[in-house]
């Protein structure tokens, strides 16, 4: 058996299906002593599966030894989860198996997995596209997050042929009860199997050896790489929550498309572990998005994640709802006209025309709640006015222009008598048009303007715009209007800046 490190006292749950592997791995881990519980599964894939559990419940009472078993129907499962029967199969077996060994404070869930497993798997893996961490196969022992993020699965006896387990069980006078799916063609790896190996064999007739020998090497060079990519993770990593990862999207982009695609398999791995079958096409597309700047700003990458460019952060994401909004202005909150100087909020208007009931102080809306495109906040020279998610709008009068930061694009300078009095903050309006400065008064739609500065989508409904009556004055963060730049005729101008306190 493999040198896994296990403890002589605490329990192992060990998963029996009946076959020649599961048969020998059980008679190796009794022979060593350990205290064991027999778990088998019945996936219901034929009319007698129930026989396998009575049979495995022989065999653990031949051993002595306690028995647990469960079944579910594997082809509703896959149907209703949309994977395929060998992945439904595989999940409900595990969750099975970790289920019982939490309850049961087992040290590890132990399976049968030989030499012959592994170089089906590397296989596979090679067939359907895969980086290093698919083509160095099963580990001995290692965590599966998707199932237990604590205790391991081992594998003992992956260094045994299929033909030493049969040997084993004959010498002990065990007889397997082989499942007869494992005959079937109609599953990718029995195909591998029964099909393609013995026909590389006739090319290399020590194919498997070779394979296996490969899958150890790629394995030393995979531990070589992750010694490498976990502080490359740690430098460019800005935040991870439920939900989302994001990193410093220039220190990302000058990585080599090899480390790009390992850590994003990594925030993969992460974000769905153990659920998302990712392969190297998946990763090449998601380093070629990095490297080509000029492409779009969100690219779908699998199984509903997203991968987003947003200003100086790159997001992997399970859906946009999960992303935050705090490095953006937004109107979050309309907050009462008590907590802002100069800001007094319109009365928000039903679809009918008429005010909403409120008390008169303001409307609080929730930060997920979709904010009216018919409130408005009209605000009164000097003002400061709390956004919500603390940013905050001031505006002050001046006769002299004040010293700003020239390339700060969250203050503006405005002629004040230009602007006149009726200034408002509001979201934006369907159809509407804006005016940039540098295009002579020219307009374009404000939707294409959003679009050509790259304004992520997510964040565009909720967008604070300064304007006077229908016109828009200044989009905090990128321009303000031709109208109202400063000319040489300029008398007072006002100052606006958007602050993030």
């Amino acid at each position: 058996m493999n040198s896994i490190s296990l403890s002589p006292d605490l329990p192992i749950i060990v998963g029996v299906s009946g076959g020649a592997d599961s048969l020998c791995l059980l008679g190796k881990l009794d022979e060593a002593g350990y205290p064991l519980i027999v778990a088998h599964f019945d996936h219901q894939l034929r009319p007698d599966s129930g026989e396998g559990a009575k049979f495995v419940e022989g065999i653990a009472s031949q051993f002595d030894l306690p028995f647990l078993s469960e079944s579910d129907n594997v082809s509703a499962y896959a149907k209703k989860h949309k994977e395929t029967i060998e992945e439904a199969a595989r999940n409900l077996r595990y969750r099975f198996l970790f289920a019982q060994a939490r309850k049961h404070g087992a040290q590890a869930v132990a399976v049968g997995h030989t030499a012959d497993d592994q170089v089906e798997t590397v296989l596979m893996h090679f067939l359907r596209g895969a980086g290093l961490s698919g083509l160095k196969g099963m580990e001995a022992r290692a965590i599966l997050p998707a199932f237990d993020a604590e205790i391991p699965i081992v594998r003992p006896i992956l260094d045994l042929w299929r033909d030493d387990t049969v040997a084993y069980c004959l010498a002990h006078d065990l007889h397997p009860h082989e499942d007869p799916s494992n005959a079937s063609d109609d599953f990718f790896r029995n195909r591998l199997r029964h099909n393609l190996i013995p026909e590389l064999e006739k090319y290399n007739p020590r194919f498997r050896e070779t394979l296996q020998r490969t899958s150890r090497a790629l394995s030393g060079d995979h531990s070589l790489l992750s010694e490498l990519i976990e502080p490359t993770w740690q430098n460019i990593l800005l935040e991870e929550k439920k939900g989302f990862v994001s990193f410093d999207l220039p220190a990302f982009a000058k990585l080599s498309p090899a480390l790009i695609r390992n850590l994003i398999k990594t925030a993969l791995e992460r974000l769905r572990p153990g659920q998302i079958d990712i392969s190297f096409a998946t990763l090449d597309r998601a380093a070629k998005f990095m490297t080509e700047s000029d492409r779009a700003q969100r690219i779908d990458l699998a199984s509903g994640l997203l991968l987003l460019r947003e200003a100086d952060r790159l997001y992997l994401a399970d859906g946009e709802e999960n992303l935050p909004t705090d490095f953006w202005p937004q109107i979050h909150v309309i907050a009462n006209p008590e907590r802002s100087l100069g800001g007094i909020l319109a009365p928000a208007m039903t679809s009918a025309g008429e005010q909403s009931p409120s008390s008169g102080k303001g409307i609080a809306s929730s930060q997920d709640e979709a904010p009216r495109n018919d409130v408005e906040i009209f605000l009164t020279l000097p003002c400061e006015f709390d956004l919500g998610k603390g940013w905050v709008l001031i505006g002050r009068v001046s006769d002299t222009a004040p010293i700003l930061k020239n390339d700060d694009p969250f203050q503006v300078t405005l002629d004040a008598d230009t602007l006149g009095k009726n200034l408002i903050l509001r979201l934006r309006r369907s159809g509407e048009r804006f005016h940039p400065l540098g295009m002579n008064g020219k307009s374009m739609k404000l939707s294409d303007f959003f679009i050509n500065a790259k304004l992520p989508r997510r964040l565009r409904d909720r967008y604070p715009l300064l304007c006077t009556e229908d016109e828009i004055v200044w989009i905090p963060g990128y321009r303000p209007a031709h109208r109202f730049r400063i000319t040489e005729s300029t008398k007072r101008v006002v100052a606006f800046s958007l602050r993030k306190r």
